[in-house]
């Protein structure tokens, strides 16, 4: 869902051009309908589920990954989020506090992670 942003060929200004839009998308969906304060931090507490999840299949599960370990590290996230979404679902309406969700979550990876910005990979072009 955010490899993008842990991939060193995509340009910090590329990263920080989706990270605007995502900030100002969610910020749109807050001002229409605004979770409650509960609500946007369980949801940054799934971004950094969501990063510790990955960094354990990175370390931990990439070496066998159709195995358990690596299938569960991938799933406890989307889990997670689904299980947030329907619980903030507020009289049957679904599509604005989940997107908010998902934006906040999408939020606290970009924060939570700024070392994505210095891991940068030299080019084939930079090595010459």
């Amino acid at each position: 869902m955010l490899e993008f942003w842990f991939d060193s060929k995509v340009s910090m200004w590329r990263k920080l051009i989706i990270f605007a839009a995502i900030a100002i998308t969610t910020a749109v969906l807050y001002w229409m309908q605004p979770l409650k304060p509960d609500a946007i931090l369980m949801y940054l507490g799934t971004g950094i589920i969501f990063l510790i999840c990955r960094y354990c299949k990175v370390h931990f599960a990439l070496k066998k990954p159709n195995g358990l370990l690596y299938r569960l590290l991938h799933w406890i996230p989307i889990a997670l989020l689904l299980a947030l979404i329907f619980m903030h679902m507020q009289e049957g309406e679904i599509l604005v506090p989940g997107a908010q969700g998902i934006g906040f979550m999408a939020l606290a990876v970009c924060l939570f992670l700024p070392l994505s910005f210095l891991n940068r990979q030299p080019n084939s072009t930079e090595q010459k």
